[in-house]
């Protein structure tokens, strides 16, 4: 489900930007050892969350919960981890086939790199109960078919899982090594959902500004659509005094651009996306910002997005997560890591129900299944990395995209951008300020096993 380079770049008004409804790319090569950090004692501080002085965020592409740590309560319960993690059923779990004749079942993933599917609104509706898209009953059984439908209509890619099977497919530690340990020795959540019951640009819209201002897919120059005149989280912090950049990773790359280009902020603060190479020379040399975002980027493949290799997605957030580990910041950061929506890989947790972030109708057009902005995303992983987080910590408070603005608002006394992350969970149960955990990181792992057939699934 593509959308025309042009039309973003002529929203956007920068050159090569790219859209796609189903996600875009981002990251670049690198690993890093594990583990890490200068183990410096922290400075004397109040004991609460002003003595938070970096705030950094991430988000990668396209994966579920279960579909990543649906494993993980048996990964905590072997290394002997406290904290309960709502993972995949025990027996694991089934969706119908496509010609709803059988069921196809839970299974381990035999390939890191498989052909797409679509999260866009009416698939992800449509996973929510397959007969009834529309309906307020979340059957959750429409995984499956909505994948097969995929693989049958599309005609811009090979496809090759005409029965979505790999709809109900999940990763372990074997695939995921450093992410089940650093969940896990960290602050997680497992009632972390995406903000809206779609694909990636909606939300992307949701973790910049509280909302995604009525639009359920890509800003189409096609579709009269313009940069959203609608403050972000970075026009706030502009306004406030206080300094903050965004990292574009594949910066300069010929389809490259920043999520906040959708945005009219975006043409006053262009000197603020720098490349991202310069966030690790930042932490280096001290000079990280107060508030930081790392994008991924839409042109480097790294994202861990379907059809891209976790493998190299992993190494990238290794090297990430190592930097800032073993920078002069550390003992003052909070940094979040998650993904932006589920990518219409099978989760059991239906989404709940959510406040509105303003009047904004849903822009829909013929075809369109009917709903509203008043229910969260899909499931989705997510981890607070900090010396202040919560030692094998697992939230079970529900929380959005938003919940990023909430934790920065909260930090900055800035007002909140719309009624969702008024109304949003602040996130700060994951953390103890008085008495941080990790003045000395954890050793982490290393990678995990490397992709198979494509078609394996």
């Amino acid at each position: 489900m593509g959308v025309n380079r042009r039309d973003f770049l002529k929203i956007a008004g920068t050159a090569g930007a790219v859209a796609a409804a189903n996600g875009c790319r981002g990251l670049v090569a690198g690993g890093g050892e594990a583990g890490g950090g200068n183990g410096a004692p922290p400075p004397l501080g109040n004991g609460d969350i002003n003595d938070v002085e970096h705030i950094i965020f991430t988000m990668q592409e396209n994966r579920s919960f279960d579909h990543y740590f649906g494993k993980l309560p048996d990964y905590r319960a072997n290394k002997g981890y406290p904290g309960t993690v709502d993972g995949l059923p025990v027996g694991g779990a089934t969706n119908p086939s496509y010609d709803d004749t059988t069921t196809i079942a839970s299974h381990h993933m035999g390939t890191d790199q498989h052909e797409n599917l679509s999260p866009a609104w009416n698939e992800s509706h449509r996973c929510w109960n397959r007969h009834d898209p529309a309906g307020p009953t979340p059957t959750l059984d429409g995984f499956v078919y909505a994948a097969a439908n995929y693989s049958r209509q599309t005609t811009s890619e090979p496809a090759c899982d005409f029965e979505g099977r790999r709809a109900m497919g999940y990763y372990t530690e074997n695939e995921l090594p450093y992410y089940y340990e650093l969940a896990s020795q960290f602050a997680m959540s497992d009632r972390h959902f995406s903000s809206v019951l779609t694909a990636t640009q909606p939300n992307r819209m949701y973790l910049l500004s509280g909302s995604s201002h009525g639009y359920i897919r890509p800003l189409r120059e096609t579709a009269g659509d313009r940069q959203i005149a609608a403050p972000t989280i970075f026009d706030a912090l502009e306004d406030k005094g206080i300094t903050w950049k965004i990292y574009l990773q594949d910066k300069g790359a010929p389809h490259a651009y920043s999520y906040y280009a959708l945005f009219q902020g975006y043409n006053s603060h262009t000197d603020k996306v720098v490349a991202g190479e310069q966030f690790f020379t930042d932490l280096q040399n001290g000079n990280l910002p107060q508030v930081a975002m790392f994008e991924s980027g839409v042109s480097n493949g790294l994202d861990e997005h379907p059809r891209n290799d976790i493998f190299k997605g992993t190494q990238i957030m290794r090297r990430f997560f190592n930097a800032i580990m073993g920078s002069s910041i550390w003992q003052k950061s909070v940094t979040f890591f998650t993904y932006d929506e589920g990518g219409a890989f099978y989760d059991h947790v239906p989404p709940p129900s959510a406040v509105k972030p303003d009047d904004i109708p849903p822009k829909l057009v013929a075809g369109d299944t009917a709903g509203d902005f008043d229910r969260y995303g899909y499931r989705v992983p997510f981890i607070a990395v900090s010396p202040f987080a919560r030692q094998h910590y697992v939230s079970h408070t529900v929380s959005d995209h938003t919940s990023l603005l909430k934790f920065i608002e909260k930090r900055f006394g800035l007002s909140p951008l719309t009624q969702r992350d008024a109304n949003a969970h602040d996130l700060t149960d994951m953390f103890d300020f008085a008495n941080p955990s990790f003045t000395t990181p954890p050793a982490l792992p290393g990678d995990g096993a490397h992709p198979l057939d494509r078609c394996n699934v």
